[in-house]
């Protein structure tokens, strides 16, 4: 259900006269409706009143004084099938002529056909086994539809393109050219769609279905996946394989966890000497500053202690050593001269009268060249998890960062978060809950909420819409979202429409608005589509925006490669490979951040930690310069032969 709590002013006559405060609840019965089913609402505690409806963004009503009563769930509004998908308000007017805008809203989508299910013969399989799964697949429309391809294989997302390390994925077409009328289902019962090859012991295997347009096979209307498999070779059952769900894969890494119990080695922890860890990064041309404490024991063998503080660069060369003079003091900052790009460790020991060290601690910090402002654009929630480091050092040193994501992230792991297949309500959810994920990640990083900002485009769906959908008149229609506008309540631009026109002015928006200094993104030539489309938004708009004169040509463009490149296209610039140190704290920082992504193998990560000596000091993944992002225009604008 989804519910806004309202509040509205009864005011007097008089202007001086007291203001008392009434509130009503208003509830739609669902969050999310296909279009030509029946929005339901209840108000409480008011008896009756009168609603308008709105699409979010727009100040007209499309429908008016409609009668609303009682605490029960009356219906409010039959939505018609032609309707524009995305998000729409309701303004409810109470018996007393008091009008609230916005008192609720909920999301319209309009799926034309969908997998209803899709269930495995078996739970278990051995080698040599056939795997027989029965499909039943539904018109949802208002409409005969044709040419639907019907395929059976192993878990997918069509947007990705293959690894080409890997060797080719099967896939079993169950038909190609099913017409189906309104309202109609068809159920196949598939003879032996694959044959089960297992390695030398137990594993799962997971298995999707795909419905698209055969005579249009980019063109995909339902994606759907089965409840996992699990497979064994004869007469084999351990050691039993997890789900994905599960923290650990197997029971044999369950007693790993031993060996993280002491996260920081040894020359790392002090009872006598503490490090304040807050600020370990550091730009170019200032002094780096580090703060610490002493506590002092009592004892013969500190009368006389003396304290000395020495830098060392990553060689273990040492190129500062400082002794501190006088008493110890309980609170102390030592700063540093200024230092060139690199890692570095702040040692401090101190030593009885005789010389012999009676406590030691010490403190990794990195030095980078920082810009003056940062915004990063991500293809989804958990792509900030590549920029660690650049995000730790813009926070501690007050450098403004802002990060917009193109896509809710609906498809990466909805299934799996469910259990069941999604549907547009479960997916549109499940992109909240990524939201919220990144909002927590980033928060563990130090980045304040209203520095984050979703445009709720379809996860999976950018490459489309760069290449078929350029107008914003002619959105694309998403795949599980089943929407052509962004239909979250969330979203930086309510009702954003899927099109090429829409994501590029929103990108420049977002520029003009912030003035970064550096813009980071994601690859030109990753394999994801979305990753890769991100980039292309985004240099669109920059270039535009050049040429409008509305951003200058020195502005630094960063890009990624998480995913790894497509084969067999690459895009005309120059690059020059970046590295960013990290400190220990920060990566330490970074790594817990990971976690915050529960739905994206977070769990799996903090069941798989790296201690913290084997956490890398520079950017995990590759970053690289565009140099000539200024040039190069539309070499992307038209889909190649091969994709």
């Amino acid at each position: 259900m989804h519910c806004a709590l309202i509040s509205f002013l009864l005011i007097a006559p008089l202007a001086a006269s007291p203001i008392s405060a009434a509130s009503v609840v208003a509830t739609t019965d669902q969050t999310n409706y296909n279009a030509g089913s029946e929005v339901r609402i209840r108000l409480q505690p008011v008896a009756s009143g009168a609603a308008s409806i709105r699409y979010a963004g727009e100040q007209n009503a499309i429908a008016k004084e409609i009668r609303v009563d009682g605490a029960e769930y009356k219906p409010l509004w039959r939505i018609p099938w032609d309707v524009q998908a995305g998000r729409y308000e309701v303004d409810i007017t109470t018996a007393d002529g008091k009008t609230v805008r916005d008192a609720t809203s909920f999301a319209v989508h309009r799926q034309l056909v969908k997998v209803q299910s899709v269930e495995l013969d078996k739970t278990f399989y051995t080698s040599g086994d056939s795997i027989n799964p029965r499909i039943v697949v539904k018109n949802l429309s208002n409409r005969t539809l044709h040419n639907l391809q019907v395929e059976f294989e192993p878990y997918t997302y069509p947007w990705i393109a293959p690894d080409p390390d890997e060797p080719p994925m099967w896939k079993h077409i169950v038909t190609k050219s099913l017409s189906l009328a309104p309202g109609a289902e068809k159920e196949f019962d598939v003879n032996k769609a694959a044959v089960v090859q297992t390695e030398k012991e137990p594993m799962l295997n997971y298995y999707s279905v795909v419905i698209r347009d055969s005579q249009e096979p980019d063109h995909i209307y339902d994606l759907a996946f089965a409840l996992p498999a699990f497979t064994a070779p004869p007469n084999t059952s351990f050691p039993k394989q997890y789900p994905f769900l599960y923290l650990y894969s197997r029971l044999n890494e369950v007693s790993k966890s031993e060996a993280y119990r002491h996260f920081y080695p040894p020359q790392f922890v002090s009872d006598v000497i503490r490090f304040d860890t807050a600020h370990t990064m550091f730009p170019t041309g200032v002094k780096p500053t580090v703060r610490f404490s002493v506590k002092k024991p009592s004892g013969a063998q500190w009368d006389g202690a003396t304290m000395a503080v020495s830098l060392v660069d990553a060689s273990g060369k040492e190129i500062i050593n400082l002794p501190i003079r006088g008493e110890i003091g309980s609170r102390s900052q030592t700063m540093f001269h200024p230092l060139p790009p690199g890692n570095y460790t702040v040692k401090i020991s101190i030593h009885n009268a005789a010389g012999a060290t009676i406590a030691r601690n010490q403190l990794e910090i990195a030095v980078n060249p920082l810009p003056k402002s940062i915004l990063v654009f991500c293809a989804h929630q958990d792509d900030d998890t590549a920029h660690p480091g650049i995000i730790r050092a813009a926070v501690e040193n007050h450098i403004p960062i802002h990060f917009v994501y193109f896509t809710g992230g609906d498809a990466g792991g909805c299934d799996r978060y469910y259990m069941h297949s999604c549907d547009a309500a479960r997916a549109m959810d499940f992109g909240e809950v990524r939201m919220d994920e990144a909002r927590a990640s980033l928060g563990h990083l130090g980045v304040s909420p209203g520095h984050l900002f979703f445009l709720g485009m379809p996860d999976g769906g950018l490459g489309q819409i760069w290449y078929d959908h350029v107008k914003r008149t002619e959105p694309y229609l998403s795949v599980l979202l089943a929407s052509d506008h962004s239909p979250y309540r969330d979203s930086a631009i309510p009702n954003l429409p899927y099109s090429r026109e829409s994501a590029v002015d929103a990108a420049k928006q977002f520029i003009a608005r912030f003035k970064p200094d550096l813009i980071i993104t994601g690859h030109p030539d990753e394999r994801h589509v979305d990753h890769r489309t991100n980039n292309w938004i985004v240099v669109k708009a920059m270039q535009e925006m050049l040429r409008e004169g509305t951003i200058s040509r020195d502005t630094k463009l960063l890009v990624d490669v998480v995913y790894g490149a497509l084969p067999g296209r690459h895009a005309p610039y120059h690059y020059e490979k970046d590295t960013f140190y990290v400190s220990g704290e920060a990566a330490k920082l970074g790594q817990e951040a990971t976690w915050y992504y529960e739905s994206q193998e977070g769990n799996h990560q903090q069941a798989n930690i790296t201690e913290f000596d084997k956490l890398p000091r520079h950017e995990f993944y590759p970053h690289y310069w565009i140099l000539d992002w200024q040039d190069h225009e539309r070499w992307n604008e038209q889909r190649p032969a091969n994709q």
